[in-house]
């Protein structure tokens, strides 16, 4: 009896051991959680907004009242620094005009000017070292080397912010970047307008990046350009009139959703350029007007469906390193050359063995009506592999002599230069807005049996005037 009283006994106590841990985690999680009891709401004007931000503790909030404060502003505690409108934090053309080093910290409402011009120090509107889940919101930056650096910044943020550059449009020459980060994980860019740098997004190291909804136009080489970052998601962006719309380079299982890359100039005209991608998804983007609409070196076993590729100059350029990419269900229209490849026969598939693409440059015909051309088309042509090898002789692209040699590929297949095939051809262009599906509509039946009843009522009548015409003849 007393044993079993001492192990009851021993167990109640365990029980209350643990409910009292428990209680314990909890206060400390709520501590953690509550803002700090004594953060205050400050107000700075433009002479004291340097000492009230250092000055300020974790947890409060700043805000900058109306007119030009003299930066720089260092943050060194996760606070909100705010500004009235027509609050402005001026660099004076040194160093960084704010720069950030607490976790957690929330700039939003303010326009800033005038960094200096030191790429080696990474003179910035905003520079953020070394903590994370920092919040930018509703910037204005103009007039800086560097609009945004980050390094070493897990989990920043960037929402609806405008940055504006020094670089003049297509100047490769030209330095800073309007975002830039390096070794920053997961980092979202939401909504941004950016402008006048050499590249308006550069991103190094920063694998599961976001970038959504952005307009990156006019820079000197590059609207988005990565190195060596991987799983990243790039949506509904607008890229143009840039050198090249986006540079993706060493970086892999990327999604490309809805982007336009569009009215790309410059020594090195690209839409989209992949270097050394791989496992992506590009589905529903817009790839117009550019000298060459997709780049490929190196990618392997990307997925291409349903984008609209159309007035470029080269539609796809793939190299000899890419193998197993498969384009389906996208619209091909009214390129110079739809595709162009380096090498004879390939590993790439120009349908997914249930569906292939629309060529606007096709000739099919479709006698069963479901809107697949009864014969294969191959995409590369004689001359678009030749001028591959030599540019130069794309001058001669439109004489007499190229038109025969494309009538001459048509009619005698063994003449093409590549065993790159599109086995499914579409009879007319994809809808890429519809609701997606496996197969093209399907015509109706009457179609076949008009055309065979065509086709016997000719042939009826020719041998009917035979006929007669050797009678007439006896």
């Amino acid at each position: 009896g007393a044993g079993r009283a001492g192990r009851g006994s021993a167990r109640r106590r365990r029980l209350v051991m643990r409910r009292v841990a428990a209680a314990c985690w909890l206060a400390l999680i709520g501590v953690a959680a509550a803002p700090p009891a004594h953060a205050v709401l400050r107000h700075a004007l433009p002479d004291e907004s340097r000492a009230i931000v250092r000055a300020a503790v974790a947890g409060d909030t700043v805000v900058l009242a109306a007119g030009v404060h003299r930066g720089p502003l260092y943050v060194p505690r996760a606070i909100v620094l705010r500004g009235e409108r027509g609050a402005v934090v001026d660099g004076s053309a040194t160093g960084s005009v704010i720069e950030i080093v607490a976790p957690g910290t929330i700039v939003e409402d303010l326009a800033v000017r005038g960094s200096g011009r030191d790429v080696m120090r990474v003179d910035a509107g905003v520079h953020v070292i070394a903590c994370a889940n920092v919040t930018l919101r509703r910037l204005r930056v103009d007039d800086t080397l560097y609009g945004v650096y980050g390094e070493r910044a897990s989990g920043l943020v960037l929402e609806d912010c405008r940055l504006r550059g020094r670089v003049q449009p297509l100047d490769e020459s030209g330095e800073g970047n309007g975002i830039h980060l390096w070794n920053c994980d997961s980092a979202r860019v939401i909504g941004c307008d950016v402008e006048r740098f050499l590249d308006a997004v550069y991103l190094s190291f920063a694998g599961h990046a976001v970038v959504e909804r952005g307009q990156f136009h006019d820079c000197g080489r590059y609207g988005f350009h990565t190195m060596y970052c991987q799983q990243g998601v790039l949506r509904g962006n607008r890229f143009t009139r840039n050198a090249a719309g986006c540079a993706i380079m060493f970086s892999n299982r990327l999604e490309v959703t809805g982007n336009e890359f569009v009215r790309n100039r410059g020594a090195r005209t690209y839409g989209l350029l992949l270097r050394d991608c791989s496992d992506g998804l590009f589905t529903g983007n817009h790839v117009v007007d550019n000298t060459v609409g997709v780049f490929m070196d190196n990618s392997n076993r990307n997925h291409f469906r349903r984008n609209l590729i159309q007035d470029n100059g080269w539609g796809v350029l793939l190299f000899a390193s890419c193998a197993e990419d498969t384009f389906s269900a996208n619209n091909f229209i009214q390129n110079d050359y739809p595709v162009a490849l380096d090498m004879g026969r390939t590993r790439n598939r120009f349908d997914d063995g249930v569906t292939g693409n629309y060529w606007s440059d096709n000739s099919p015909y479709d006698l069963d009506g479901d809107g697949v051309s009864d014969v294969p088309y191959w995409p590369v042509s004689a001359f678009a592999f030749v001028s591959k090898q030599y540019p130069d002789l794309t001058i001669l692209a439109k004489s007499p002599a190229v038109a025969a040699l494309g009538v001459g590929e048509r009619v005698f297949p063994s003449l093409q230069p590549s065993d790159a095939v599109d086995r499914r051809p579409r009879v007319a262009p994809v809808a890429l807005d519809a609701p997606e599906t496996d197969t093209p509509a399907r015509a109706a039946r009457p179609r076949v049996w008009g055309a065979f009843a065509g086709f016997v009522g000719v042939g009826g009548l020719g041998l009917f005037g035979l006929s007669r015409g050797r009678r007439r003849a006896r």
